[in-house]
């Protein structure tokens, strides 16, 4: 009877591992971006409809659909009106952990299900060749002094992850980023011609934002946020740690699905998105644009975000900027 039993658990056990390994979408797919054509979450969101389309890892149309404005808020609210769809993805960046602290949405980061993380993005300061701002160095004790003295252009509402990658590592170099004078724009492109047409001091950027005006000889980037020097221009841009700040910073992407999704088909987008982590020519992309891959799973991207979000949520509270 013992042996009979054990059996029986077995063929039921792999009786649900055939059925949820068989799982696919039966619907056409749709991949929900928050962000305008063009940007890193356009490049992520355009990668994997070419990755599973020359993979014919699907048997329906992929459809991406753009919900831009209201900083994500608007995508955000369409994801989750699929509630339970395992054929609705959503890309994400770090936005999603502070929108709902903000006071931008009701809904965040916990009212998706986390199906994986792709790539992190780093960020530098930036200014005009001209500047009198020579070095990190430069720029920290200029803002020790009087931290309103400059003014600081990021790309979305103050409060968003590009506003905190400027503001985590100048309040550990012991400035008070409550007094920072900010200037949020459309685009990180937009704030880059401000810097250029002298109506900004200082841009804070994606990194590869910046790499052609850099080779140009028309701006110099001060610091990068990564944890060692990146690639490219970037080798020859010190970090904030090598200025004696002990922070790196970086905003990671990748894609979740509208709340109670299936567990069958998180594991379905789990094994694309891992294959893809692979992909040689998703990571000839992540070389050009200055990424560094990152894959995370469901579990590992839960883990990461709940430390983010811990951390995030503190500096937003000094900076008075939280609404719940």
């Amino acid at each position: 009877m013992t042996r009979l039993l054990v059996l029986c658990a077995l063929l039921c056990a792999f009786a649900a591992h055939a059925q949820a390994a068989a799982w696919k979408p039966a619907r056409p797919i749709e991949i929900v971006n928050p962000a305008s054509p063009g940007g890193s979450v356009d490049l992520m969101c355009r990668s994997l409809k070419k990755f599973m389309e020359d993979n014919k890892l699907v048997d329906v149309p992929v459809n991406l659909v753009y919900k831009t404005g209201a900083n994500g808020a608007i995508a955000l609210d369409y994801v989750n009106q699929q509630q339970g769809s395992g054929e609705t993805l959503f890309a994400i960046a770090h936005t999603f952990l502070t929108i709902k602290l903000t006071g931008e949405s009701k809904q965040d980061w916990r009212d998706l299900t986390l199906l994986g993380i792709l790539f992190k993005e780093f960020h530098v300061t930036a200014v005009r060749a001209d500047s009198p701002l020579k070095s990190g160095k430069d720029l920290i004790e200029r803002m020790r002094k009087d931290p309103a003295a400059l003014s600081y252009g990021f790309f979305g509402n103050r409060g968003n992850h590009l506003h905190l990658a400027a503001a985590i590592p100048l309040k550990a170099a012991g400035i008070d980023i409550r007094k920072m004078t900010t200037v949020p724009y459309r685009s990180g492109p937009e704030a880059i011609s401000a810097v250029l047409g002298g109506h900004l001091d200082v841009a804070l950027v994606s990194a590869v934002v910046t790499a052609g005006q850099v080779q140009a000889g028309k701006m110099r980037v001060l610091t990068q946020t990564t944890p060692e020097r990146g690639a490219g221009y970037l080798k020859d841009v010190p970090t904030w740690k090598e200025l004696g700040v002990n922070v790196d910073y970086a905003t990671a992407q990748g894609f979740t699905g509208p709340k109670n999704m299936p567990a069958e088909a998180v594991r379905f987008w789990e094994n694309v998105l891992a294959r893809m982590a692979k992909d040689p020519e998703w990571r000839m992309l992540l070389d050009r644009s200055l990424w560094a891959g990152a894959y995370l799973n469901s579990a590992e991207m839960r883990r990461y975000y709940e430390g983010e979000f811990s951390k995030l949520k503190a500096v937003l509270e000094e900076l008075d900027l939280t609404k719940q």
